[in-house]
């Protein structure tokens, strides 16, 4: 338990920072950051391995390739809040550490940075912008180091940066140890936050000089305390043991780089560390505020139609129509075709003589104001025009979730104004889970759908392999008896890739099989660390064949039951509730399941280990887009703990979130990493095409994986199914409803 508590003090520790800088990073009232166009050899704003005080624009992703004859750096940052940069790096070096494979003499490392700017440039006085970092904070500590750094525009094309630094930033000429001493790295497990070396030892200054040459070409020159000890071999305190002397101990501590803008999203880059090693560095940003089709290609939507007079349609004006019980079934087909070529499903309907309700499944477009917005319009041009109340019900797979209620008379009204006002017009409320006298469109359920396309299942940053992929085909198909009751499954047949089936650590297997156990030697089941025997099958697998059942007992509540083969390598069954009112911030769930271990080549056949696992979750939906949530419970390793996740949503679709797991494993038990952790990146399809489309690309990265912490993995969780149609995604996406 000492060890428990030990880590769960870092955890604060770490935790208490990062929470201040969310909260200050959201504050209306600071001015605009100090945005940097340059990037450093760590792929953060800077000068060549020296940091600035700069950010990137809001909303940024970049990645960075460095290449030199000491390091290869590869770095994914994204600039999360418009004052807060984070970054995930994969590096490579020379050692002959404990546990690195007698195959090579390298190991590649992964590692974190987090980077705030808490003051402002003032362009007409001194002040300059300041930022505070933390660099490779919660990793081996190879290329650990923090920093203080202000950055002053002199003229246009000159900028300088100094600033104080510790760690790597001062390996020499220190000037002191004002906050103490610094412990050495923790070599063993790793992965946890190194909060007792934050700010400790040695303090250097550092300084950097820019100078923006032409419109395209920046030079840059620096003074940095990084004398890279550990690459040339002269020192004898590395994080990890260095075997490799050859290396040449750098002349000087005066790096000069010079980079080239290519395009708009490109940078190539060239630099001489130390006058004596070269090294080369390419960079790619996007910024995913700016779509390469912000307005999208898809066709304009129909105008809405203008009722006539009353005096040019008594009939249609006073309701009589209604009493015909052929006119819904009439008005009802029309209405489908026409909002089927909008790429919308006409569920169901119910009409009368001043009263219109339509529920929808959205097939199509990312925001679901833009597939309401086009529904209101249709409306317009189906119904006859006594029909002033439109309601328009989301609908996610049989579920209904939110319901908007707009007078006719707005819509037309409205039509040619910004979003804002007919968002202020429109009633958004809890969608009536009872069908009332909704009637289904004819022909609808039950309902076959299938499609074969190819796949591509990759694995980044792995401590051996960089890069592993699958390429293959697979074919998914879907039967919906009745909304909410569907059965659907997916088969694939593998065709090439570099992921093999292997056992954990270095077993084949066949070695890993003829063990005979889902249990590692310190106790702990395999429920993830075994998961490359699910992979590089050349056999035809299924991956997921389930019968799953989504209802809503109240106006707040959803529920779920799914059974069957639940993912690759468990099958079982799964039980969810959640409760969230449309036009609230905070969603509570709870989760159950039971689960087996699927065997590893028999795709129905089951190996011994079984386990109950789930949680109890709070949702919570911050300002800008942010989101947090919180999960208790027990894992599928039969640990207990909880993960909290923050993400955060653009209003184009974008997802960038991250999460950590501390479980009641002890930090040996989990193994190296010590708990689990990582990054996920969601990018909308349509975002890169201008085409409309549900779809999306990206995944997790997470450092390592491991037993600890692990969580079953279910298509169709009820917050992922819901969340689009209510209030906070709903209103951030309301600019495109005259889309």
């Amino acid at each position: 338990m000492r060890a428990h508590s030990t880590l769960t003090r870092r955890l604060l520790a770490s935790t208490v920072p990062v929470a201040l800088l969310l909260g200050l990073g959201v504050s209306p009232g600071l001015a605009d950051p100090l945005i940097g166009t340059k990037f450093n050899s760590y792929g953060l704003p800077g000068g060549i391995d020296t940091p600035t005080a700069e950010m990137l624009p809001d909303a940024t992703l970049s990645a960075t390739l460095n290449y030199s004859d000491l390091a290869r750096k590869n770095a994914l940052v994204f600039q999360i809040l418009p004052r807060l940069t984070v970054a995930l790096r994969y590096a490579r070096f020379d050692s002959q550490a404990n546990g690195v494979s007698q195959s090579r003499d390298y190991i590649w490392d992964r590692s974190f940075d987090l980077r705030y700017q808490f003051l402002d440039e003032n362009p007409n006085g001194w002040m300059p912008a300041v930022a505070i970092g933390l660099q490779d904070f919660m990793g081996t500590g190879y290329y650990s180091a923090e920093y203080l750094v202000a950055t002053k525009t002199i003229n246009p094309r000159l900028r300088v940066s100094a600033g104080l630094g510790w760690g790597r930033l001062a390996q020499s000429g220190d000037i002191g140890s004002p906050f103490g001493d610094r412990p050495g790295p923790d070599e063993e497990e790793g992965g946890k936050p190194n909060t007792d070396q934050w700010f400790k030892g040695d303090m250097a200054p550092f300084v950097s000089a820019t100078w923006q040459a032409t419109e395209k070409l920046a030079l840059t020159a620096e003074y940095s305390g990084d004398n890279y000890a550990c690459e040339t071999g002269i020192a004898e305190d590395c994080a990890r043991d260095v075997w490799l002397s050859d290396k040449d101990e750098l002349k000087n501590h005066i790096n000069l780089g010079a980079s080239y803008q290519w395009g708009q999203n490109y940078q190539l880059g060239a630099y001489l560390l130390g006058g004596r090693q070269l090294g080369l560095q390419f960079s790619v940003a996007m910024d995913s505020s700016q779509a390469p089709y912000p307005s999208g290609i898809e066709k304009a939507p129909a105008p809405v139609r203008p009722r006539p007079s009353p005096s040019a349609d008594p009939e249609g004006w006073s309701g009589a129509w209604s009493a015909d019980p052929t006119a819904q079934p009439a008005i009802q087909k029309v209405l489908s075709d026409a909002l089927d070529k909008e790429g919308q499903t006409l569920e169901s309907m119910s009409l009368d003589a001043n009263r219109a309700e339509v529920r929808i499944r959205n097939r199509r477009y990312m925001q679901h104001s833009q597939a309401i917005g086009r529904t209101a319009r249709l409306m317009t041009r189906a119904l006859p025009p006594s029909v002033e109340t439109l309601v328009i019900t989301t609908s996610a797979d049989g579920l209904p979730t939110s319901s908007v209620t707009v007078r006719r008379s707005d819509v037309e009204r409205l039509e040619n104004s910004e979003a804002g006002q007919i968002a202020a017009a429109a009633q958004l409320t809890d969608a009536d889970p009872r069908p009332g006298n909704l009637t289904f469109t004819e022909g609808l359920f039950p309902r076959f759908s299938w499609a074969v396309k190819p796949y591509l299942s990759t694995s980044i940053f792995d401590p051996d392999e960089p890069f592993r992929y699958e390429i293959g085909a697979e074919a998914v198909a879907e039967y919906e008896f009745t909304p909410g009751l569907v059965v659907s499954g997916t088969v694939r047949q593998r065709v090439l890739g570099t992921t093999e089936q292997e056992g954990p650590g270095s077993l084949s297997a066949e070695e890993y099989e003829a063990l005979d156990t889902d249990y590692a030697s310190n106790g702990v089941p395999r429920v993830r660390s075994d998961s490359r025997m699910y992979s590089g099958n050349d056999s035809p697998t299924i991956p997921r064949l389930t019968l799953a059942w989504y209802a809503k007992p109240t106006e707040t509540v959803y529920s779920r039951v799914t059974v069957g083969l639940l993912e690759r390598a468990y099958g079982g069954a799964s039980t969810e509730v959640l409760w969230w009112p449309t036009n609230s911030s905070l969603a509570l769930g709870a989760e159950l399941n039971r689960v087996k271990k699927r065997d590893f080549r028999d795709v129905f056949g089951f190996r011994d280990y079984e386990v109950t696992t789930g949680h109890v979750s709070a949702y919570y939906q911050f300002t800008d887009g942010i989101r947090a949530q919180l999960d208790v419970g027990q894992y599928l390793a039969g640990d207990k703990g909880a993960t909290i996740t923050v993400e955060r949503q653009f209003a184009n679709g974008w997802r960038v979130g991250a999460w950590a797991s501390k479980t009641d494993l002890s930090d040996e038990d989990f193994g190296e990493g010590s708990f689990d952790k990582g990054v996920s990146i969601s990018i909308p399809l349509g975002w890169g095409t201008g085409e409309p489309s549900l779809r999306r690309v990206g995944g997790d990265i997470r450092s390592l994986s491991r037993d600890g912490g692990s969580k079953l993995r279910v298509d169709g969780r009820l917050y992922d199914k819901v969340r689009d149609s209510q209030s906070g995604q709903l209103y951030q996406g309301w600019g495109r409803f005259w889309r």
